[in-house]
């Protein structure tokens, strides 16, 4: 039998695989119904810690300014060099340069991750999520790391996945942080605590 992090780095080659053979059509017609989806959740709160999606990633390139719109407040992660994650807000696409990975970031006063205490939703990146609110990232551990300084449910973590990326179930670690719930195109699923 293959060790678990055999099996889930086959499993993200085939999960990215499949969100790169996705048509544009379809990724624009889920990202609209994420969208649809995660409006109401953003109804009674300020602030939210988020991601900027890349490439083929849900909730798409206009992610970001469209929840701008919604809360008060964006914090979006900053990748350092010792794999940790800084925070900092969100102004406007002014306040974005291309950080060293590739990723869009925030310029601006950082906090290191117990910023996310403070914050009233997280919405954290995956490549897939299984029916016991596991989450599958991108190996770098980076969010597992950022995740572990936030209390279960306070606030509550959202991964955001395509209809295709809700499993039955995936390996997972003791240091894996689960999330409370997950954003799929079809709705809303919470996770017992």
């Amino acid at each position: 039998m293959l060790p678990s992090s055999d099996i889930k780095a086959q499993l993200r080659t085939r999960l990215l695989r499949a969100r790169r053979s996705l048509s544009t059509e379809q990724r624009a017609e889920w990202t609209t119904a994420l969208h649809q989806q995660l409006e109401p959740e953003l109804a009674h709160i300020s602030s939210v810690a988020a991601y900027w999606p890349r490439g083929a990633e849900p909730g798409g390139a206009g992610f970001i300014p469209w929840l701008a719109r919604r809360v008060d407040r964006v914090l979006l992660p900053i990748t350092r060099s010792d794999n940790t994650l800084s925070w900092a807000e969100y102004k406007g696409p002014h306040s974005i340069h291309r950080g060293r990975l590739g990723i869009s970031e925030p310029v601006g006063p950082c906090f290191d991750s117990r910023v996310l205490c403070g914050c009233d939703l997280i919405v954290a990146p995956a490549m897939a999520i299984d029916a016991t609110g596991n989450r599958l990232g991108k190996g770098g551990g980076y969010y597992d790391r950022a995740l572990s300084m936030v209390p279960h449910n306070h606030p509550a973590v959202y991964a955001m996945v395509y209809p295709t990326e809700f499993l039955k179930s995936i390996p997972a670690a003791p240091h894996d942080r689960r999330v409370e719930a997950v954003v799929t195109a079809a709705g809303i699923h919470r996770f017992a605590s």
